[in-house]
């Protein structure tokens, strides 16, 4: 039976080591490799039977609003083709909200196509696995939207918790849970915070100004970083260690290009470095968004009232992908 309200929760990702050699200008050539896990941040997505008693037949509520009567007038392109892809037939309402801004680097674009995908799915009474999912929402944004962006983030949100995602040359994507380093992931989001830099930037943009030649050098050192973190066992891994490779990835990645870094982000480093945090990277492609820092629990009191101008977010483990919390 069809559904008449559907409401999906999808959380978002933190991407830890390999960012960019998920992008097929990378894995075609090398194969890719990224550890990312999700967070207790999400994104809501509600989808409902929208009555003949209105004048429109999509009635959409995000960070704007939009009442059309034809798909095609559609503005929102995620919204417009996963309803095409999905064949919804009849008048609907669609509301989106998420817990931090769009384009702030923990891959809410991503979490809001998997969460919308999953309530149209459900809304319609159609099955859908957690790989479909995910490639479905990679083929709206990467193929359908020409979104120059990788897939880690589709996976992550599909498939939630903590993950090596490896991205082969011919395109099968390989997940390793990574269970056995949990523990060691709840200790390091007690010293952990985002901060966010106020900032919103187009993921899309900085990352096409990172496909040129001499970035593959850096790329690769990118993946060969994340798969030498995979070799640590859980016995050996400390803070001191995380924050050696959290250190080191950012070192590369800032350097990608001219679009990853700016005046205002290398200050806020500098900031927070000053300040004592032991480990630090910007998320996502760059320009903006949320810093990653770690710092001691017991100094996060002291480190927020130095820096008070800036907002912060304490973090949590989110072991589930996008999942249905109401339907009727």
């Amino acid at each position: 039976m069809k559904k008449k309200i559907v409401v999906t929760k999808t959380p978002l990702r933190i991407s830890f080591f390999g960012g960019g050699t998920d992008i097929a200008f990378f894995y075609k050539k090398y194969n890719g490799d990224v550890l990312s896990t999700t967070i207790n941040k999400y994104i809501y997505v509600t989808v409902k039977e929208h009555g003949n008693i209105f004048n429109q037949t999509y009635r959409l509520n995000y960070s704007t609003s939009e009442r059309k009567k034809k798909l095609s007038m559609i503005k929102n392109d995620i919204i417009r083709e996963c309803l095409k892809i999905v064949k919804i037939r009849r008048p609907i309402y669609i509301s989106t909200v998420g817990d931090v801004p769009n384009s702030s680097g923990l891959g809410s674009s991503s979490s809001f196509a998997i969460g919308l995908l999953k309530a149209l799915h459900k809304f319609e009474s159609k099955k859908i696995s957690k790989k479909d999912l995910a490639e479905l929402a990679c083929k709206v944004e990467i193929n359908i939207l020409k979104n120059y962006i990788g897939k880690q983030d589709q996976y992550a949100a599909a498939y939630g918790g903590l993950n090596h995602f490896s991205f082969k040359k011919n395109s099968k994507i390989i997940i390793k849970k990574k269970n056995s380093h949990i523990s060691f992931l709840k200790f390091l989001f007690k010293n952990s915070l985002l901060l966010y830099t106020g900032v919103t930037r187009n993921a899309s943009d900085i990352l096409k100004s990172q496909k040129k030649r001499e970035s593959l050098k850096k790329l690769k050192l990118i993946k060969k970083l994340c798969n030498e973190f995979l070799k640590i066992k859980k016995n050996n891994l400390n803070l001191k260690i995380f924050c050696d490779f959290i250190n080191n990835s950012w070192k590369i990645k800032s350097k990608l290009s001219n679009k990853t870094s700016n005046k205002k982000i290398d200050k806020i480093f500098n900031l927070c470095k000053k300040n004592g945090a032991q480990g630090l990277k910007l998320l996502g492609a760059g320009g903006g968004g949320f810093f990653f820092l770690i710092i001691n629990e017991k100094e996060k009191k002291l480190f927020k009232k130095n820096l008070i101008k800036y907002k912060f977010l304490d973090l949590e483990y989110e072991p589930y992908g996008s999942r249905v919390i109401y339907q009727e």
